[in-house]
């Protein structure tokens, strides 16, 4: 009798546990009234790079007397050591499909034109970025690319940590609109463009002093001096920052956007916007800027803001910006900078954030 007992409590202490698991299972499973469950978060579907054509001579803006840079610079990547760093960047990233390296290293060659044209230059995109450190494993062969494109060796000066600089993000994009037109790819690639205001000290640089003075002050006098389509360039990019300073002076509104929502000119429409309101110094920056942008890229801008309201700029690599950063499936920062760091008028995220490091020179 005292077995069959025993063996009843076991039994029955048995299902009162089951019962009890069972119960707090289903608690879990079904979350009480006014309790909400946070859906898993969703990784970015990866861009179809296959889905579009790369654009002739690097996609420079028209009248941008730059294309005998272009050429030279297409000609020394044509080479044996354009077959090498394809082979070697393809081996380190696996996923990295053909076409998302071509658009990668479109972008890369679109900022050594830049590093041509200007004394320093921030690298705002980490997925460029790692195309150029395979670049530099090729010394010699990257010494004379150097050379046969601007004169010189483009120095690479990588940094530990990233630092917030809106600042230079704001001057980026306004060279960058002027000198190349926008591809389906160029917000995944370097982050949203436009989202902030040209700082006061470069304003105020570019109204008040001689164009000898800031071509000393901003731009690469040493290659402008040596190949003639870079000192038309750099010419040329100071008349237009003039042009356009000169016309927020007189205007009290910003001019109708263009018919055309993605034709060559859009970029330079909204780089002209933003040294609009920049010159205003508008408390509404971000929302004045988002009504100018394509539809796509305005709610791109929005959701970057939204999600990185919160982070601090990334450590990892030397750039640490990217209209999103997009990195394939290698890898890749989404940091922002600290809000304490930037603009009143403008909100932080990765595309503001430089660890320093960058190309140009004098």
């Amino acid at each position: 009798m005292t077995v069959i007992f025993i063996l009843i409590l076991i039994v029955i202490v048995v299902l009162i546990a089951a019962s009890s698991a069972k119960a707090g299972k289903s608690n879990r499973r079904r979350p009480g009234p006014g309790r909400r469950t946070r859906p898993p978060a969703r990784k970015p579907a990866k861009p179809d790079y296959g889905s579009e054509q790369l654009p002739p001579g690097l996609g420079l803006q028209p009248g941008v007397p730059l294309q005998p840079a272009a050429d030279r610079l297409e000609q020394a990547l044509r080479s044996e050591y354009g077959s090498r760093l394809r082979n070697r960047v393809r081996a380190k990233y696996p996923s990295m499909s053909e076409a998302e390296y071509e658009w990668k290293l479109l972008e890369l060659k679109r900022y050594f034109l830049m590093t041509a044209v200007l004394k320093e230059v921030p690298m705002f995109s980490e997925a460029v970025d790692d195309i150029w450190h395979e670049m530099l494993m090729f010394t010699r062969e990257y010494q004379r690319f150097g050379e046969t494109l601007l004169g010189s060796t483009i120095h690479h000066a990588p940094h530990t940590s990233g630092s917030p600089d809106p600042g230079g993000r704001a001057w980026f994009d306004w060279v960058y609109a002027h000198l190349f037109t926008a591809t389906p790819f160029t917000g995944q690639i370097w982050g949203s463009f436009f989202r902030y205001p040209l700082d006061r000290q470069r304003i105020d640089s570019l109204s008040s002093e001689s164009e000898e003075e800031l071509e000393q002050r901003w731009f690469n006098r040493k290659a402008a001096a040596q190949f003639p389509e870079i000192g038309q360039t750099v010419r040329w990019l100071i008349g237009q920052a003039k042009d356009q300073l000169r016309q927020a002076a007189v205007n009290r509104t910003y001019a109708e956007r263009p018919s055309e929502s993605h034709g060559p000119s859009l970029m330079p429409y909204l780089a002209g916007a933003m040294l609009f309101y920049s010159v205003a110094e508008s408390t509404n920056f971000d929302e004045q800027m988002q009504e100018l942008l394509p539809e796509e890229e305005a709610k791109r801008a929005a959701g970057q803001q939204t999600t990185n309201s919160s982070s601090s700029c990334s450590t990892s690599g030397c750039g640490t910006g990217s209209w999103s950063d997009d990195r394939g499936d290698d890898g890749g920062s989404s940091g922002s900078c600290s809000s304490s760091s930037c603009s009143s008028s403008s909100s932080c995220s990765s595309s503001s954030c430089s660890s320093g490091c960058g190309g140009g020179g004098d």
